[in-house]
C-alpha cells in the first residue's frame, strides 16, 4: 500500500495539470463555474479597453456577466462566437465586434481542465492576466483579473433547448399579437411556430409600412421586428447561424450593439425624440413607433437600449407614427440595409488596420475571397 502511494500522488497531480483540448468553433455562452454567470460584452470600443502600466492591468468592465437566465436568454450580447485562431489562441467575437478587433490583434489563451472547463489569460504590453468573474456574492458583475476563486469557465453551446436564446416582446397589441425589436450581430433563423421577422420599407408623416422577410435567415446587423405568439421568451425562440449574406431590401429601421455607461466604460446612443421613434403602441392599442417611449424602454431614461430596433424617421413626422397610418412621399427611404467595411462570415467588423488571414469575407455587402 505505501508503494501505491506516491503513485497515486504522481496522477492525482497529473490530473491538475491543463490538458491539451480545444473547443470547436461556435456560438456559445460562456459560464463562470463558481458564480454560474455567463460573460455579455457591453462595450465594444476599443479605447475604454486600454492597458494600465501603472496599475498593471486593464479596466473590464465592459465585459458584463449575469446570472439570471431571464436575462441571459434574451440578451443577443450573451452569445459569444468562440472562433480558434491559426496560432492556437481563441477570439470571443460577439455585437459586431471580438476580443481580437479591440485589443488590435491578441487572442487569449484557453487553459483547458481534465473536465474540459478552461482558464482564460491574455497578454498586453508584457502582461499576462487571468480572467475571473467579480464576487459570487453578488446578482451580476463583470470581468476582472484579481480573484483566484472565480477564474474557471464553462463553454455551454448555444441551442434551442436548455441553452437557448429568445424574443422578451415589447408590446402586446389590442388584437392579441406579440411585437419586439431586435439588432443582433450574429445572422439567426426563426425557431418557435408562429413567429415572423419584419423590416420597416416606408415610413414618414403619420404612419409606416412594413414587409415580412422570408428568407429563412435573418443576416446579422439586420434590425427587424419580430411577431411573436408569446410573452415568454421560452416560446418565441431564435438560432444563431453562420452566415455572410446582408439584407438585400429597403428598411428604415436602425439600431444599436451597446449602452453602457459605467466607470471607464460610456458607449451610449442618446435618444432623440425628433429623429427617432421606439416600437410602442397609439390610443387604440394598434401597432406604432412613438416618439415618448414606454417607462423602462430607454436606459438610464436617455439612451437607447442595447440590441434594440428604433425607426430613423425626418423631424416633421409625427411623434405617433402607426402601422398602415398616412405616409408621406417625400419621406420614404429605400436606402439598402449594406454595411460598409469588411466582416467575417459570423458578422464581426474587421478593422481596417488588421491583416486579412486567408478565408473569406463580406466587404460593402459583397463577398470577398483572401487567398
Amino acid at each position: 500500500m505505501k508503494r501505491l502511494l506516491p503513485l497515486a500522488i504522481a496522477l492525482a497531480a497529473l490530473c491538475a495539470q491543463p490538458v491539451s483540448a480545444q473547443i470547436a468553433d461556435g456560438f456559445y455562452h460562456i459560464k463562470n463555474v463558481t458564480t454560474g454567470r455567463c460573460i455579455s460584452i457591453n462595450d465594444t470600443n476599443p479605447k475604454n479597453y486600454k492597458v494600465s502600466l501603472s496599475a498593471g492591468d486593464v479596466n473590464l468592465g465592459g465585459l458584463r456577466t449575469y446570472l439570471s437566465y431571464d436575462t441571459v436568454s434574451v440578451s443577443p450580447s450573451c452569445v459569444i462566437y468562440v472562433k480558434r485562431l491559426d496560432n492556437g489562441q481563441y477570439d470571443l467575437c460577439g455585437q459586431g465586434s471580438s476580443l481580437y478587433t479591440m485589443s488590435s490583434g491578441r487572442g487569449v489563451d484557453f487553459n483547458f481542465r481534465s473536465d474540459k472547463t478552461f482558464k482564460i489569460s491574455a497578454s498586453a504590453q508584457g502582461m499576462t492576466k487571468t480572467l475571473s468573474d467579480g464576487s459570487p456574492s453578488t446578482k451580476d458583475s463583470w470581468l476582472m483579473s484579481r480573484l483566484t476563486t472565480t477564474q474557471i469557465w464553462d463553454a455551454r453551446p448555444v441551442n434551442t433547448t436548455d441553452e437557448y436564446i429568445g424574443i422578451r416582446p415589447d408590446v402586446r397589441t389590442a388584437d392579441g399579437h406579440y411585437y419586439g425589436t431586435i439588432y443582433a450581430g450574429f445572422s439567426f433563423r426563426l425557431v418557435s411556430d408562429g413567429m415572423a421577422a419584419f423590416c420597416i420599407d416606408n415610413a414618414g408623416g403619420a404612419g409606416f409600412t412594413m414587409s415580412q422577410i422570408e428568407e429563412d435567415v435573418i443576416p446579422g446587423a439586420t434590425p427587424v421586428v419580430i411577431r411573436c405568439t408569446s410573452s415568454n421568451p421560452a416560446e418565441n425562440k431564435i438560432e444563431p447561424v453562420i452566415d455572410g449574406s446582408s439584407f438585400e431590401g429597403a428598411n428604415c429601421l436602425r439600431g444599436v450593439f451597446c449602452s453602457i455607461s459605467v466607470a471607464g466604460h460610456h458607449n451610449t446612443t442618446p435618444f432623440d425624440a425628433l429623429t427617432m421613434r421606439v416600437l410602442g403602441l397609439n390610443d387604440k392599442g394598434e401597432l406604432a413607433f412613438v416618439s415618448k417611449p414606454p417607462a423602462g424602454r430607454l436606459y438610464k431614461d436617455l439612451f437607447l437600449m442595447a440590441n434594440k430596433a428604433y425607426l430613423k424617421v425626418n423631424p416633421k413626422d409625427e411623434d405617433v407614427m402607426t402601422l398602415g397610418g398616412s405616409t408621406s412621399i417625400d419621406a420614404v427611404r429605400t436606402k439598402t440595409n449594406t454595411p460598409d467595411g469588411i466582416y467575417t462570415l459570423t458578422g464581426v467588423r474587421i478593422s481596417e488596420s488588421t491583416p486579412l488571414r486567408p478565408g473569406i469575407y463580406i466587404q460593402n455587402g459583397k463577398k470577398r475571397i483572401v487567398r
